[in-house]
């Protein structure tokens, strides 16, 4: 589990020591305890690459090391991107991490959450404070994605 190629951070503003210890964390964490077979890691500043490393197999079973330029699937990359859109509007100032989502989506106004029962006689109330912003962007909205089972979810499929 070698890493590939680092250029050097010194004039980048970055601690070099904390990019290595970016690599020791993948290989730590996820690397040795066989939790990914490799990754590719690329930080950037001001348009420079200032940390770039190839870590871990790109086949484990061929024995394969990661190549700097493999190709990755990558699944599930709304969340990301819509989350990175919200922060360019956060950072212009158009909306606060505590505004209600209801200040954007009217019909959120008077949301409720499920207090007990299963479908189709659920048991709701008011929640105890309105859905913000930072709820949305942590995931922890209390919104559901279709696939996690449970009773809010099996009413989604039954209407």
């Amino acid at each position: 589990m070698e890493r590939a190629n680092v250029p050097p951070a010194d004039n980048s503003g970055i601690d070099g020591g904390a990019l290595a210890r970016l690599d020791q964390l993948l290989l730590s964490r996820y690397l040795q305890p066989g939790r990914i077979a490799g990754c590719v890691t690329l930080v950037a500043r001001r348009g420079e690459i200032v940390h770039f490393a190839a870590l871990g197999m790109m086949d484990r079973e061929l024995g394969k090391p990661m190549a700097e330029d493999a190709i990755f699937r990558i699944y599930s990359m709304s969340k990301p991107i819509t989350s990175v859109a919200m922060m360019q509007l956060y950072e212009r100032g158009l909306f606060q991490l505590s505004d209600p989502v209801s200040r954007f989506i009217s019909q959120w106004r008077d949301l409720q959450v499920l207090a007990g029962g299963d479908y189709p006689d659920y048991v709701t109330r008011p929640p105890d404070r309105p859905m913000t912003m930072r709820d949305l962007l942590s995931h922890q909205s209390g919104l559901t994605y279709g696939f996690m089972g449970g009773p809010v979810e099996t009413g989604y499929f039954e209407r």
